[in-house]
């Protein structure tokens, strides 16, 4: 009875469940993508891919750009700041040796209260002189020494300091200037023996050597 029945339903519905199988079927094909469309599809893939490719190398070459504008940036903050201390330096420079002219126009008068200092010293006259001509020489000695000392503290203070070697030191070109030679035979060759004019050097600068007479 089941079976006749199930016939009959199937019978009477045949047409419509072939139906639904056909759309069904139809549909399922008209979705799948022809060939034109999977054509175009890779098409708009390989495009994609070639935009891509083409962002990531401007973004490369980007990033190389970077490093160079900043090494250079660097660079150039680094040359500025050479230049800076540089400028700073001859400032200074300027600031201290603006004055050595005049320093060495001051050598000049120190040279000469020197020798008035030496030729007014009572111990080296030997003369007969009366006592009141003895004290008054002693006096203007006296005087000369205060004036050259308190000349030499303003050379100090202003940087301005005497090189005054010694008598077997040793000779050195870069303070001393060897204006003779002497054969000394129980001093050791290439010192200083006589000291003619002491020289002054303003802040490490030597602005005249000390003349001297060097052992042969």
């Amino acid at each position: 009875m089941l079976v006749k029945i199930s016939r009959s339903l199937f019978s009477s519905n045949g047409g419509r469940c072939a139906s639904i199988l056909n759309k069904y079927t139809t549909e399922t094909v008209q979705n799948e993508p022809s060939k034109e469309q999977k054509a175009e599809k890779t098409e708009e893939t390989k495009l994609f891919e070639s935009q891509m490719k083409e962002l990531e190398e401007k973004l490369t070459k980007s990033e190389q750009e970077k490093l160079e504008l900043k090494d250079k940036f660097l660079r150039a903050m680094a040359e500025t700041e050479n230049t800076r201390v540089r400028m700073r330096k001859q400032i200074d420079d300027a600031k201290i040796f603006g004055i050595q002219g005049f320093c060495k126009d001051l050598l000049e008068v120190a040279d000469i209260l020197k020798l008035a200092i030496e030729n007014t010293d009572p111990k080296k006259s030997t003369d007969p002189l009366e006592k009141n001509i003895v004290e008054r020489l002693n006096s203007m000695h006296q005087g000369l020494v205060m004036t050259e000392s308190r000349l030499l503290k303003i050379f100090e203070k202003h940087g301005l300091v005497q090189i005054k070697p010694t008598s077997g030191e040793k000779f050195d070109p870069n303070l001393h200037e060897a204006i003779f030679q002497v054969p000394i035979t129980n001093k050791e060759s290439g010192t200083v023996a006589i000291v003619s004019k002491i020289g002054f050097k303003l802040h490490e600068r030597v602005i005249r050597a000390a003349q001297v007479g060097v052992v042969q």
